[in-house]
């Protein structure tokens, strides 16, 4: 399960959606996959808004419990197509690549992903 930047925050900021990301993240526990585009994407927002917490928060997330994929040559071509034909962001769309490449669903809590053409756990 390729798991997305906004699903990993909920849980690390306690969002309203955290419980919910959490409960799939133990069901899903090893399989958990995210890019290193997504792993910058949060490093950042844990930088730059937690910042008095951010080296506890950085712990939690890099704690070995998700496997972080370097992008390669297909991934960012795919992530570059699906730039030019769906509404995401740049770093939604290595999400969306990684998924295409690995053929696995996606965890958010961002409904941009909502009309993919991919498997997407959302909230309810």
């Amino acid at each position: 399960m390729v798991v997305d930047t906004s699903a990993i925050l909920a849980v690390l900021f306690n969002e309203p959606h955290a419980r919910w990301v959490a409960d799939a993240l133990n069901a899903n526990r090893g399989r958990l996959i995210m890019s290193t585009v997504n792993l910058a994407e949060a490093l950042i927002r844990i930088r730059g808004t937690q910042s008095t917490d951010a080296a506890d928060l950085e712990a939690r997330l890099l704690d070995g419990k998700i496997q972080f994929v370097a992008p390669d040559q297909v991934q960012a071509t795919e992530a570059a197509r699906a730039r030019l034909r769906l509404p995401l962001n740049l770093g939604d769309c290595f999400v969306y690549a990684l998924a295409v490449v690995r053929d696995e669903p996606i965890l958010t809590i961002d409904a941009d992903f909502r009309n993919l053409d991919r498997p997407v756990l959302l909230p309810p």
